[in-house]
């Protein structure tokens, strides 16, 4: 499948909808200003031919036709339109342009047939006396309801064709001066969305490359701008645990095995955001060019593949979200700005738990609570119930339907513990001494399966740390796993 710049996926269907409704919005104008057109022209014809009667009447009841036929040429010379006054039986009896002995019946003409049923008749056609297309009106004069004649006013329709051109030039006119505009906007919003992306993915491969000198500039979007934050953050770290090593020359042994260390750790990381975020991405964006090559017409399967990027899109919000969770309890935690006080644990493991039941209660698990109410200790609760929370989540999605989770809190000579165990698969102990690390997850195809992103025991890990606590696990296959953490005293 054929690569493109984010841009173009952005741009280009913009581009499509605008096109799509500039279009439809020209084509409906123009009807309705040649429609208003014609009826006003319509109007001013009837008007006309209204007026002709009032001053043809007498003559007509007196039968003095060659009255009428003067009257007739008069009145069409001053109006510049065609005047016609045909008899019911279709003797033309006056016309201001030619002779009515020599013009034919009338009866055949379908503005006349329309007036003599109904009153009114109009007719848009090609006149064989004048030799051109025309637009006829016809009314019919009468005196006590007694039909003297139908008074016929015409006009030359090649006027209202070119009224008509006019009018549609300068609507064409009109639309392609919008057309224009809207798709420079459309780029300027495609490039305003893609930009801080591709700005973001440079310094990426900046600090893949050692260079942590350069940074991302912060977009204005929130979300955008958190992700440029946390790159930033994590390189000013690196950079700083790299100069700090750097300056101890007094043992070079240790600032090349240091330096070695943070490179890994470096590479590892990077390797690590890299392939998670580009997973979900490579995949949206494979689905959504299927779309566009007319999948999006095949209502099921259109169906079918935005639920795969709904389920991608919600797997890459939940890494962003970890993410910016491990770059705030870092910058909290170096800068001391987290605030704790001494307060009842009970409550803190009662709201984790209720915030957990849901999945619980769908998997048909129960959770056991065995927590003293006079239990107290030095935290930061929102962070503490954060902790406790992502190990039951983990304990609910690695057991079996039916399993039971145990929650215990107890206190000892040096520490607080608050144990959290299940009877789930548990897990080997190979992989032990390595499940808080970022990114590292025991089963890869299974984690992603039920919504992991890797990052949720490190965040354990570091609101462990910054209480001055730590985390620890026993773990036995096929019997389930025990996490506790372990706080200081007051």
């Amino acid at each position: 499948m054929k690569k493109t710049k984010l841009i173009w996926h952005i741009y280009l269907p913009f581009l499509g909808i605008i096109a799509i409704v500039l279009l439809a919005t020209l084509w409906f104008t123009s009807n309705v200003f040649s429609s208003l057109y014609y009826k006003q022209l319509t109007d001013a014809l009837s008007a006309q031919a209204r007026l002709v009667d009032v001053q043809l009447q007498p003559f007509l009841s007196g039968s003095d036709f060659v009255n009428v036929d003067r009257l007739c040429k008069q009145f069409g010379q001053a109006a510049g339109l065609r005047i016609t006054v045909i008899l019911p039986d279709g003797q033309v009896i006056g016309d201001s342009d030619e002779l009515p002995a020599e013009m034919k019946d009338h009866s055949d003409r379908p503005e006349f047939k329309t007036a003599i049923d109904s009153g009114f008749g109009i007719s848009m056609r090609f006149s064989r006396t004048l030799g051109q297309n025309m637009m006829y009106v016809a009314v019919v004069s009468k005196v006590q309801d007694r039909p003297l004649a139908v008074i016929r006013v015409s006009t030359s329709a090649a006027g209202i064709e070119n009224v008509l051109a006019a009018l549609h030039r300068k609507i064409v006119y009109a639309g392609i001066a919008i057309a224009f505009c809207a798709a420079l906007a459309s780029w300027i919003v495609s490039r305003r969305i893609s930009q801080p992306i591709e700005q973001m993915t440079e310094t990426a491969y900046n600090f893949a490359s050692g260079d942590f000198s350069r940074r991302s500039p912060v977009p204005n979007t929130i979300e955008l701008a958190e992700l440029a934050k946390a790159l930033n953050n994590m390189a000013e770290k690196i950079s700083g645990k790299i100069e700090t090593i750097t300056k101890d020359k007094d043992d070079t042994q240790a600032v090349l095995i240091s330096m070695n260390r943070l490179e890994k750790i470096r590479q590892d990381f990077v390797a690590n955001v890299t392939h998670e975020l580009k997973t979900p991405i490579t995949s949206i964006k494979g689905f959504v060019e299927t779309l566009l090559e007319g999948a999006i017409n095949d209502p099921q399967r259109a169906q079918d593949f935005l639920g795969i990027i709904a389920r991608h899109a919600n797997r890459l919000d939940a890494i962003i979200n970890d993410l910016l969770v491990l770059c705030r309890l870092d910058e909290d935690g170096q800068k001391r700005n987290l605030s704790f006080e001494t307060q009842e644990l009970r409550p803190v493991i009662l709201s984790a738990v209720e915030m957990s039941k849901y999945k619980a209660d769908a998997k048909n698990m129960t959770i056991e609570i065995n927590c003293d109410d006079k239990l107290k200790a030095k935290m930061n609760a929102a962070l503490l119930e954060q902790a406790v929370l992502n190990l039951i989540d983990n304990a609910v999605k690695y057991s079996q339907d039916g399993g039971k989770i145990e929650i215990t809190c107890s206190r000892n000579q040096a520490e607080i513990l608050i144990r959290v165990s299940d009877n789930g698969c548990g897990i080997e102990n190979q992989h032990l001494d390595r499940i808080f690390e970022r990114f590292y997850v025991v089963d890869k195809a299974r984690s992603r399966k039920l919504g992991g992103t890797g990052l949720g025991l490190a965040i354990v890990k570091h609101i462990a740390q910054v209480h001055a606590g730590n985390i620890s696990v026993e773990s036995t296959i096929g019997k389930g796993s025990t996490f506790t953490i372990h706080l200081p005293q007051n």
